[in-house]
């Protein structure tokens, strides 16, 4: 994996920036190559930025094939980092392309996307996920990268009574936290370390630590103690 990273690294930056097809192709495969890579290693944040990276250079060129893959490979990504509505809206971007090109998903990847849609649709909650995809649904590949924002819910009164309970606004949280976040600030607060809370979440300890580094960044401490105390004050715990 390691070998596999800087040999990719070295390529990237082997291809210069300039407007030849066959050169930006090149680069748009070594870009995604590394974004898989990186995010396999639990890097989350340096993926997001190589997934961006990829699917700016292959609007440029005639190598779309792949960017279903790609676009559910950023929603994995930005699910982890608590972007639970943008993850949806990928999905739902992918899956329709996928149906336009007739390119199904490679079983050997199904397992894992499956687990992801799980986990974002369960933390998102099932009438909100099902809006946002349908919202991803719909959009160009520009549109749905620039779709970061909260689910859009219909506001339609239904035609009578119903059983199913709205679904609930997304929530806010103080200093900016994502959800993702204020979720590990509060297993934090009962005491686990960063290898309980990776087993526990089903993520890599260093994804565990970038999120710390964001959350002690946006409520300003600099340790797992003031970090709690936060969560108190806050009554996020």
């Amino acid at each position: 994996m390691v070998l596999a990273r800087s040999l990719l690294e070295e390529g990237v930056t082997y291809f210069p920036d300039e407007d030849n097809v066959d050169t930006q192709g090149d680069k748009a495969w070594t870009l995604a190559r590394l974004a898989q890579v990186v995010a396999c290693e639990g890097d989350d944040a340096r993926a997001r930025t190589l997934y961006e990276q990829y699917l700016a250079n292959v609007k440029q060129v005639d190598f779309k094939i792949y960017t279903p893959f790609h676009l559910a490979g950023l929603a994995g990504v930005v699910s982890v980092q608590g972007e639970l509505p943008w993850a949806a809206r990928l999905w739902g971007a992918a899956e329709a392309l996928r149906e336009t090109q007739g390119t199904p998903l490679p079983p050997v990847y199904r397992a894992e996307y499956e687990r992801s849609i799980a986990f974002t649709r369960t933390q998102l909650g099932e009438q909100a996920f099902a809006a946002a995809r349908a919202e991803g649904r719909t959009m160009t590949l520009e549109q749905v990268l620039a779709a970061q924002g909260p689910v859009t819910m219909s506001t339609t009164a239904p035609a009578g009574p119903s059983s199913i309970p709205h679904a609930a606004h997304t929530p806010t949280y103080p200093a900016g936290l994502t959800a993702r976040e204020v979720e590990i600030l509060r297993l934090v607060a009962q005491g686990l370390s960063d290898a309980h809370i990776a087993e526990q979440l089903v993520i890599s300890p260093r994804t565990v630590n970038w999120h710390l580094t964001s959350i002690y960044s946006k409520i300003q401490v600099s340790s797992r103690a003031a970090a709690t105390r936060f969560a108190i004050e806050q009554h996020l715990v």
